[in-house]
């Protein structure tokens, strides 16, 4: 094959795999159901290294779709400036260039349903949840979103469901100022699912 049939090759995928995720965005906020964070996040990443190696393919000819193709080179630079450097700015350039790419870590799950810690950015607010259930073996819903006013310890947390409701049993301590010590306690979250 020729290098210019690769090339195009190569934009094509790069291109199927970007409107997939796209449409997979659309289904997920529009009707709650999408594919699993894992597989999205590995179709994402798909789409990253190809938009990478295609920026390197499209300079030697200097097309104009060499200004899409920078996109993907722009945010590891940014990622790498605001590790350097640090500091405001390049913190809220970081977190806009990462959103679309930053994966939701798993904090707790079942059999049936995943609760993730979800992408707030650099200045983001603390301990927003999302709880889904999985569907199959590749589709997740999305149940609720949970903001919770201080983080939870999720390694001693059990998730136990029914149709209608999800339930976080949790320890919790807080720190008490008559006795100046923390006292811990066993918490329960009762969430209710559409």
């Amino acid at each position: 094959m020729k290098q210019t049939k690769i090339r195009e090759l190569s934009s094509k995928v790069h291109l199927l795999l970007l409107v997939f995720v796209l449409l997979n965005f659309i289904a997920k906020t529009m009707i709650g159901v999408g594919l699993n964070y894992e597989l999205t996040y590995f179709i994402v990443l798909l789409v990253y290294i190809s938009g990478t190696f295609l920026f390197f393919w499209s300079i030697k000819p200097m097309n104009k779709v060499i200004i899409y193709y920078s996109y993907y080179i722009i945010t590891p630079v940014l990622t790498l400036c605001f590790w350097l450097f640090g500091g405001v700015f390049f913190g809220l350039l970081t977190s806009i260039t990462l959103y679309p790419i930053y994966p939701n870590e798993i904090k707790a799950e079942n059999e049936k349903n995943v609760i993730y810690s979800k992408y707030q950015g650099f200045m983001g607010a603390c301990c927003c949840y999302e709880v889904t259930e999985k569907k199959y073996w590749f589709l997740e819903e999305k149940k609720t979103e949970i903001n919770l006013e201080q983080e939870i310890d999720f390694t001693n947390v059990s998730v136990t469901s029914t149709k209608k409701i999800i339930q976080l049993k949790f320890p919790l301590s807080k720190y008490d100022e008559a006795t100046k010590r923390f006292i811990k306690s066993d918490s329960i979250i009762e969430i209710q699912t559409k």
